[in-house]
């Protein structure tokens, strides 16, 4: 984008600007913008012009006590401060400290005037609930939904139980298992007797080797 067409959009957006705000001078050092009134209170090196004044202003700019307006590269910059006596504002935002924002931000010897604003306008405040009292309406259930905070705290409760008995019945689980497995079961059978027979003689049965009985069969 180059100079030529900077200067173009310029221009243009002071076109638009005049048809919105209309500036007319009452006397030397009282001038009205759109029916709000200003006082001129300080002009170095005749800084102060309506034309480039009216261009340049906002009604944002209303709710300032002091309008300063100084020159730098043929360019107008305006900034609000207020009164030395307004609470809870920055110091650096009070008039009182005018001097301070020359000598940092303006060129050294510019050309700079000092509005006073005749008629303040402040905002609106939107006032916001506290946060105690948006506990006490979500405690109440006092919001749109009516009884529905109720149902929400009864689910809520009870999936907090449901959680809990599900983590004590995996404790109880793991109470009973142990780290080392059973050796599997076998049967242990106990061998039967050998006999021993001969001719004419009863037999006698051998000691077997895991009994403590003793038997004998008798030929026939």
């Amino acid at each position: 984008m180059n100079r030529d067409h900077i200067d173009e959009l310029a221009a243009q957006q002071a076109e638009r600007r005049q048809s919105l705000y209309q500036g007319t001078r009452l006397d030397k050092t009282h001038i009205e913008v759109n029916k709000h009134p200003f006082e001129l209170v300080l002009d170095y090196h005749d800084a102060f012009d309506l034309d480039k004044f009216t261009e340049r202003y906002s009604t944002i700019l209303n709710k300032y006590d002091y309008l300063v307006g100084d020159w730098g590269f043929e360019q107008l910059r305006l900034k609000g401060f207020f009164k030395d006596d307004t609470k809870d504002v920055q110091r650096a935002q009070t008039i009182g400290t005018v001097q301070d924002y020359l000598y940092e931000y303006c060129n050294f010897g510019c050309a700079y005037f000092i509005l006073k604003n005749e008629r303040v306008i402040k905002p609106k405040r939107t006032s916001h609930p506290r946060k105690d009292d948006r506990r006490n309406k979500r405690g109440n259930g006092t919001n749109n939904s009516g009884g529905n905070n109720n149902s929400h705290t009864t689910q809520s409760r009870s999936r907090s139980n449901r959680s809990s008995s599900k983590l004590k019945q995996r404790r109880r689980n793991k109470s009973f298992t142990t780290k080392q497995k059973a050796a599997p079961f076998t049967e242990k059978r106990q061998q039967p007797a050998k006999v021993k027979a001969g001719s004419g003689q009863q037999a006698r049965t051998s000691k077997p080797a895991t009994g403590k009985r003793h038997f004998t069969i008798r030929q026939k």
